[in-house]
C-alpha cells in the first residue's frame, strides 16, 4: 500500500507543527519544503531566485518520484503539481483564517525571531482558491482543529 499526499498550506499555516506531531506519532514518511532544499543546497538557505526557480522544482519532482511520502509546503509550482496529480497524489489545502496566521506571525516574530511572512499571506491565499477553481485540489482541511485531529485526518487519507 502507498500513499501520496501533498498539504499546502500558508506560511504559519501550521504545517511545521503538524509535521512534528506526525513525526513523533507516527511512522509515517513526512518531506517538507524547506528540509528538502536546505539539504539540497549544502546546509545553506539560498536566495529566493535560487530557492523558487531551481531547488523547489528539483527537490519537488525528486518528491514526487517516491512511493509513500506526505509533502507539506506552502508553495509547490502549479505544473508540479498537476504532475503529482498525474503521480497519483492527493492535494490537500490546511485552511487557517487570516487573523490566526497573522497572530501566528506576530508570536513567532516575537519568539522565535522569526522574520515577517504576512507579505505573503494573500498571495498564498489566492493561489489555493485558484487551484480549488481549477480543480488542483482534492480536499480542504480546516487548521483551526487541534493537531490530533488534524493528524488523524491525515492518518485516515494514508490508508
Amino acid at each position: 500500500m502507498s500513499y501520496k499526499l501533498i498539504i499546502l498550506a500558508p506560511s504559519c499555516g501550521g504545517k511545521s507543527s503538524l509535521m512534528r506531531y506526525l513525526r513523533e506519532h507516527s511512522d509515517l514518511h513526512i518531506a517538507e519544503t524547506d528540509e528538502e532544499v536546505m539539504k539540497a543546497n549544502g546546509g545553506i538557505w539560498p536566495d529566493d531566485k535560487l530557492k523558487n526557480e531551481v531547488l523547489v522544482p528539483q527537490t519537488t519532482t525528486e518528491i514526487l518520484n517516491r512511493k509513500n511520502v506526505i509533502y507539506f509546503a506552502s508553495y509547490v509550482p502549479d505544473y508540479l503539481l498537476r504532475t503529482a496529480k498525474e503521480k497519483g497524489f492527493s492535494i490537500l489545502v490546511l485552511e487557517t483564517p487570516l487573523n490566526i496566521l497573522e497572530g501566528r506571525n506576530s508570536a513567532r516574530m516575537k519568539t522565535e525571531s522569526y522574520n515577517d511572512v504576512s507579505e505573503w499571506f494573500d498571495t498564498q491565499l489566492d493561489s489555493y482558491k485558484r487551484l480549488a477553481k481549477d480543480g488542483v485540489i482534492d480536499q480542504t482541511i480546516s487548521g483551526s482543529q487541534s493537531l490530533e485531529e488534524l493528524a488523524e485526518i491525515i492518518v485516515e487519507l494514508t490508508k
